[in-house]
């Protein structure tokens, strides 16, 4: 029988994340109860990665082993009958037993956004930061980024993995209108490194701290050497790579 591989959207504002939590709501529960209630049976679901609390995903990937064939079945149609309106399912595809949503993904990219205006529509979807930043030094701190690094320094705590290099092809900051929006694409991300990166620039670009000390803390390999992290409503999961690429049908 073939994996179903599921693209999400999600607006994140209402969970403790997409991971499973004990008595709070999430991004998996909601998709692993309506999945039991079509099976019938406990459904297990493997993601692309795990977004935080707050944070917001339009291409994040999961796959999952039907514990049964249904007849006529049609995933995306039978799952947003059932699902919340803030979770949505874009599209889907099968693929065979060897492919992960985790393990098999190539690249990943992360969208951060910051309104520098007050707005009420907005007020979960960004990060409201109203105090003056040079968007030179944000720019210099990204330039910082691009390659291969140990980012101990910018991850959580709770970030259990055999180690915490990443290699990131892209990092740029620009402005847009009111809103400063950053871009960052890697292979992989450690817990809340997206926004430890932002927040942490922030501070150099409101010149709490020089980009000299952005890099000496990314260099430092030591996540209490001064990182800072940015909220999370303002950080968004925009894009999963395969090679080869999934093959999405009725793709919104």
């Amino acid at each position: 029988m073939n994996r179903i591989v599921l693209l999400i959207e999600y607006d994140g504002t209402a969970y403790a994340g997409f991971q499973l939590q004990p008595d709070m709501p999430s991004i998996q529960g909601e998709l692993e109860n309506v999945l039991a209630r079509i099976y019938q049976t406990p459904v297990r679901i493997i993601p692309s990665g795990r977004t935080d609390t707050g944070v917001h995903a339009l291409y994040q990937v999961v796959h999952f082993d039907p514990p049964r064939e249904l007849q006529r079945f049609n995933p995306k149609a039978a799952l947003n009958s059932l699902l919340p309106s803030d979770i949505r399912i874009r599209s889907y595809c099968c693929r065979d037993g060897n492919f992960h949503a985790r393990y098999s993904a190539k690249e990943r990219r992360y969208r951060y956004v910051i309104r520098q205006n007050e707005t009420a529509l907005e007020r979960d979807r960004a990060w409201q930061c109203f105090l003056p930043l040079d968007l030179e030094t944000l720019q210099t701190c990204a330039a910082f980024l691009t390659g291969e690094h140990d980012f101990t320094s910018f991850c959580s705590a709770q970030a259990e993995t055999e180690h915490k290099r990443c290699i990131i092809f892209h990092s740029e900051w620009k402005r847009e209108n009111d809103r400063l929006v950053y871009d960052i694409y890697g292979n992989r991300f450690l817990h809340s490194m997206v926004r430890s990166l932002v927040g942490t620039m922030v501070e150099a670009a409101r010149g709490r701290i020089s980009s000299g000390e952005f890099l000496r803390i990314l260099q430092a390999r030591d996540r209490i050497s001064g990182a800072v992290s940015a909220p999370p409503q303002g950080l968004y999961l925009m894009y999963v790579a395969y090679d080869p690429p999934l093959d999405w049908e009725k793709e919104l």
